[in-house]
């Protein structure tokens, strides 16, 4: 990492200080590094390491061709000696989990150090594998395939990060495909990864685990909220009221709308208000609450989010807790659905491979929020992938009782 990447990692950190701001702090730094060695003196940051000068003597050198000597002078050079507890935060092994939806496979690496869970690396892949599941019912070949490829890049990390511990998780897309079985079996038999199905409430609950943790940083007095994850088979809808909650999914997701609708873009009024009005009765199953907050976790979520944001790339530290307005979202909704896919493919902020996909779970969040009469949506990057995570480390001290050890 050089600096100009460090100070775009901090501008991610810190987004309330200007770039020049930033640049300045990372130069002083060094700045005071160098000067302060140049001195002779140590430079110790505590828990990270240790920063000093190393002084070579000059030695004589003769050339074996011509057997001519050389005097070279001596040198100096920075020796860094890492600190104890940065030491025994690198050895400290990784863990993984896999969240294996109807659209995209995510996986994410983390550790466990001192009592606390740390979420060091994130991959996803648009694998789109309930395409065509509504008409046939099953996981189409080509479907088939991605998503055996993405899990075999995703395997590659795995391996890369000599991850010994893992937990895979399947969601709605293997509950209903008639052949979801056979997709497991080929996982664990050719990639070597072996796939757990949820139940919704199971997925939900994991879901809430992740969220509960990020809404700590955000709203730490929070007492009761509305969470949603809006995947691409699927819905889940969680409300957490002073440790108690009710769990309901709905059979509405964004690839599943897509194709109930075959949606062409632009998309028309009376298509749009036929969609909302489909909507609007699939969510009169939901008991009706008045929570604190209404906060959005997965795919959507983050999609929506960046296209609010207008992110050239996915950044979690922005999309975390931002707040998106019903008007900001009606008006996106809009702008969305008088657009070509050609043109969608080029907004701001849109992820490849879902441009086809965000309308409808735009619009499930606009009849979210008028059911529930919200006016503002909370983003949480946190969600099932770091609830899975989280499920594996309650483990991580019995280490012969992981429910996957890769071999």
């Amino acid at each position: 990492m050089n600096k100009s990447k460090l100070v775009e990692k901090l501008g991610y950190k810190f987004p309330d200080l200007e770039k020049e701001e930033l640049k300045n702090v990372v130069d002083l730094f060094f700045d005071t590094l160098r000067e302060t060695l140049k001195k002779g003196q140590r430079v110790e940051i505590r828990d990270f390491g240790v920063f000093q000068l190393l002084k070579s003597k000059g030695i004589f050198f003769k050339n074996p061709k011509n057997h001519q000597k050389y005097y070279i002078k001596e040198k100096v050079r920075v020796l860094f000696k890492i600190g104890k507890e940065f030491k025994q935060r690198l050895n400290t092994p990784f863990l993984a989990s896999l969240d294996l939806g109807t659209q995209t496979f995510r996986l994410c690496l983390g550790k466990v150090f001192q009592g606390k869970t740390y979420f060091l690396f994130k991959k996803r892949e648009n694998v789109r594998l309930g395409e065509g599941l509504v008409e046939k019912g099953i996981i189409l070949d080509s479907a088939f395939e991605r998503g055996l490829k993405a899990l075999e890049d995703l395997k590659k990390i795995i391996d890369q990060y000599e991850v010994n511990y893992y937990r895979a998780v399947g969601t709605a897309v293997f509950r209903k495909a008639k052949n979801a079985q056979e997709f497991i079996e080929r996982a664990k038999e050719k990639v070597g990864l072996k796939i757990e199905v949820l139940s919704a409430e199971e997925e939900a609950k994991l879901s809430l685990e992740g969220v509960i943790l990020g809404l700590k940083e955000l709203f730490p007095q929070v007492k009761d909220f509305l969470l949603i994850d809006v995947g691409g088979g699927s819905s889940e809808f969680i409300y957490f009221q002073n440790g108690e909650t009710w769990v309901k999914s709905l059979d509405l997701g964004v690839v599943i709308l897509k194709e109930i609708f075959e949606l062409r873009y632009p998309v028309s009024f009376k298509v749009l208000k036929s969609m909302k009005e489909y909507i609007r009765e699939k969510l009169f199953e939901l008991p009706i609450e008045k929570p604190s907050l209404t906060v959005i976790t997965g795919g959507t979520a983050s999609i929506l989010g960046s296209l609010d944001l207008k992110l050239s790339f996915y950044i979690p530290e922005r999309l975390h807790g931002h707040q998106i307005s019903k008007e900001r979202l009606e008006k996106l909704i809009q702008r969305l659905a008088s657009l070509s896919l050609l043109s969608l493919k080029k907004v701001k902020g849109m992820e490849e491979g879902r441009e086809d996909i965000v309308l409808p779970g735009l619009l499930i969040y606009s009849e979210i929020l008028s059911y529930f009469n919200q006016e503002i949506l909370f983003i949480s990057e946190y969600g099932i992938l770091e609830g899975t995570l989280l499920s594996l480390t309650k483990e991580y001290n019995l280490p012969f009782n992981y429910k996957n050890l890769i071999v």
